[in-house]
This record gives C-alpha cells, sequence and structure tokens, in this order.
C-alpha cells in the first residue's frame, strides 16, 4: 500500500506551482495540506498569501486569524493580516498588525515596507517615508519594498527620487511584472511616453490582460494624443463600449452598435497583439 503524501510535501509543491504563478494548482495543494492537518500553519500562510494576491480577502482573513490563533508569535502571520485589513480598508486594525509585525522581526525590511504601506493610506507621510525607507535600509536588494517606495514618492510627486528608487528596482530585477509597471509609471510622469510604453508592453507580454497594465499603456496612448487614448480607452471597457452603444440608440444604428460591444474586446486584443510586435524588450 502507497504512503499518502505528507502536508509538507503539498506544501513544497505548492509553493513551487506558486512561483510558477499556477495558483489554482497550489490552491488545490494547500486544501489537501489542510485537509490532512488543518491547523498547518505553513499551509494556512501560504494558502493565505495567495487568497490575498487573488483579492478573496475574506477567506485570507478567516484562514490567517486562525493561523493567528496557532501562532501568535509569528510576524509572518501579522504582516499579511495587515495586508488583508488593508485591502478592506481596516487602517486602525492594519496598523495594529503591521506594528506587531515589526516588534516581532525588527530587522525585517518587508515588515516595515507593509507598515509604511498602512501609514501611507492613513495619510502619516512622514512616518510612512521613514518606514518606507527603513525598509528598503534593511532590505535593499528586495523588489517589494523598492516598489513600494517607488510608488510613495511618486504619488508625493517627488520624480527624480522615484526615478532612482525605479532604478534600483530594475536592477535587482529587471523583468519583474511590479518593477516594470512602477518604472513604466515613473517614466511617464517624466514626459517619456515611448519608454513609458515600452515598459506597458513589457509588463502586458507576461500578463496580457492585467488591468494596471492595460491602464498604463492606455495613459500613454492618451499623453501621445488625446483622441488616440480615447480611442484605446473605448476599446479596453467593456462598460465603456456599452455606453457607446446606449448612446447611439437614438441615431438608429442598432444593427452597429452590438457589433461593436462584442468585437471591440478582439480589436482591443489585435491593438494589443500589434502593439506587441514592436516592443522592445530590453533593460532600460
Amino acid at each position: 500500500m502507497t504512503d499518502l503524501p505528507s502536508p509538507d510535501s503539498f506544501v513544497r509543491q505548492a509553493l513551487i506551482f506558486r512561483r510558477e504563478g499556477e495558483n489554482e494548482r497550489a490552491i488545490r495543494l494547500l486544501e489537501q495540506a489542510l485537509a490532512a492537518a488543518p491547523e498547518h500553519l505553513d499551509a494556512q500562510i501560504q494558502l493565505g498569501a495567495i487568497y490575498l494576491d487573488l483579492g478573496k480577502t475574506s477567506q485570507a482573513r478567516q484562514l490567517l486569524r486562525s493561523a493567528a490563533r496557532c501562532a501568535p508569535s509569528s510576524p509572518i502571520v501579522r504582516r499579511l493580516l495587515a495586508i488583508g485589513h488593508l485591502q478592506t480598508g481596516d487602517l486602525y486594525s492594519a496598523k495594529q498588525e503591521a506594528e506587531e509585525a515589526v516588534r516581532l522581526a525588527p530587522e525585517d525590511g518587508v515588515n516595515h515596507t507593509i507598515l509604511g504601506r498602512v501609514l501611507a493610506r492613513r495619510q502619516s507621510w512622514a512616518a510612512a517615508e521613514a518606514a518606507l525607507r527603513r525598509g528598503v535600509e534593511l532590505a535593499p536588494h528586495s523588489s517589494y519594498t523598492l516598489i513600494h517606495l517607488g510608488h510613495f514618492l511618486v504619488g508625493r510627486r517627488r520624480l527624480a527620487e522615484a526615478a532612482l528608487v525605479g532604478e534600483d528596482a530594475g536592477r535587482e530585477a529587471p523583468s519583474d511584472f511590479d518593477v516594470l509597471l512602477l518604472r513604466g509609471y515613473i517614466a511617464l510622469q517624466l514626459g517619456k511616453a515611448e519608454q513609458a510604453r515600452d515598459f506597458a508592453l513589457w509588463a502586458l507580454s507576461q500578463r496580457p490582460s492585467n488591468r494596471e497594465a492595460v491602464r498604463l499603456l492606455v495613459s500613454v496612448k492618451t499623453r501621445q494624443s488625446p483622441w488616440l487614448g480615447l480611442w484605446w480607452r473605448m476599446n479596453s471597457s467593456f462598460w465603456l463600449r456599452v455606453l457607446v452603444v446606449i448612446a447611439s440608440i437614438p441615431l438608429n444604428l442598432w444593427f452597429l452598435t452590438p457589433i461593436y460591444l462584442v468585437a471591440g474586446h478582439f480589436i482591443f486584443q489585435r491593438m494589443i497583439a500589434n502593439e506587441l510586435k514592436t516592443v522592445k524588450l530590453k533593460s532600460f
């Protein structure tokens, strides 16, 4: 009789799938681990983290609260709970959990970065910047800490500083999706539309339907020409196409608008495909 895989082996396999972006397969393995050992801490943490990535915040918080009862001194559980509270807008609880993560592991830069994110949402700008910079100081080679400091500086309109942080992130993880988005937004704000376009397309070559990457590319097209931007924006959004259909009803174009409602998606995909043929896949 063949022995069943242990919960630890399920978790190890799930981590491999998660790194490869195969979240559904990772979830199934982690669920099997928890079915065999309902209080398995690593399985709870990994499944909670995937749920947070997928925006399934309620399920994530339920799992992570269970993990916190099993391991109240785990800084990873605390910081993941902070992210969950941040996603739901519970900034008070998010701050409590992030501060507890920092207290439990003060030399972990990611904990300081998460606290900085929470403080930025609370508009405590000076404290947020101090926490984000402390995160980079402790983890200078982490794209996570660099990305969030970069976005904070962009939001504060400190573009020269943001550009330097973006360059550091690019050196650490030149092909990382979130690094590409950060550098694209910085380039756009600095008026470098062509460079921003390349970053957006590089990101889209990894995740063709990602909303943030599409939004960046549409913003680039709008910067190049308002009419071109409008055309891209209309084709990128189903609900904007619905508005076009409704607006055209008084014009008695009923036989054309339903076609556009459906075809607009395919038009947009073709536009993206044509743009991807010209992308400069290089290090900037």
